[in-house]
């Protein structure tokens, strides 16, 4: 069983042009960030405002998506676009399953992961939702419990100012707070009150707890 998440940029029409595609460009750097951190990894962005990754260990799932949606919020507040796009970054669906074929250099993804993924994304683009979780071949209780669970976790980011992304981006990438401060340009100290402010600690904890699950046992 692997991961594929499914997502788009929110609101990506309220952005210029020249914007979205230096978006697009940040957001491809991010991608090849991410492939030295999580062997296997692979992203790749369609259709202008839509990513698809593949994420060989499962339990890394949900920190590349909390990742990439708080990069985009952060790097949102940069543009002249959407409130919505500034608060929510991307629309994101998980798919857990299995993947039959994967070709970096032909441009393909195939099997019922990115199936699950990209179906449940078009689902919930047409509803005031943001984020989705789908197990293949577990109960649906359980599938729907870790489904609100992964909702949780993304609407406590959702609530996160630029600076607040900004912050716990760089602590969910491991960086400490001396080296976050230099980073940003801003106190040690501020550094922690706006950790503090976003709830650094629930979600972190969250996060690891959701890297600890061995979904094989259900």
């Amino acid at each position: 069983m692997i991961a594929t998440i499914s997502a788009d940029i929110v609101r990506s029409t309220s952005m210029k042009t020249e914007d979205l595609i230096a978006l697009r460009n940040r957001l491809q750097e991010l991608f090849h960030d991410f492939e030295d951190d999580y062997p296997g990894f692979w992203a790749r962005i369609v259709r202008g405002d839509s990513i698809e990754c593949v994420v060989p260990n499962y339990n890394d799932v949900l920190r590349i998506a909390i990742l990439i949606k708080l990069y985009v919020k952060l790097r949102a507040s940069e543009y002249d676009c959407s409130e919505m796009l500034q608060r929510y970054g991307i629309r994101f669906s998980i798919g857990l399953a299995d993947i039959k074929y994967t070709d970096k250099e032909d441009d393909i993804i195939d099997g019922p992961a990115i199936y699950i993924s990209g179906r449940n994304l078009d689902e919930i683009s047409r509803l005031d939702v943001y984020s989705v979780l789908e197990i293949d071949e577990v109960p649906r209780a359980f599938s729907n419990l870790l489904d609100s669970y992964v909702a949780m976790v993304s609407n406590l980011v959702d609530s996160y100012s630029s600076k607040q992304s900004e912050v716990v981006f760089y602590k969910l990438l491991g960086f400490k707070e001396k080296e976050i401060s230099e980073r940003v340009g801003i106190s040690q100290s501020s550094v922690n009150t706006r950790a503090t402010n976003a709830q650094w600690g629930l979600l972190n904890t969250a996060i690891k707890d959701f890297e600890a699950f061995e979904i094989e046992q259900i």
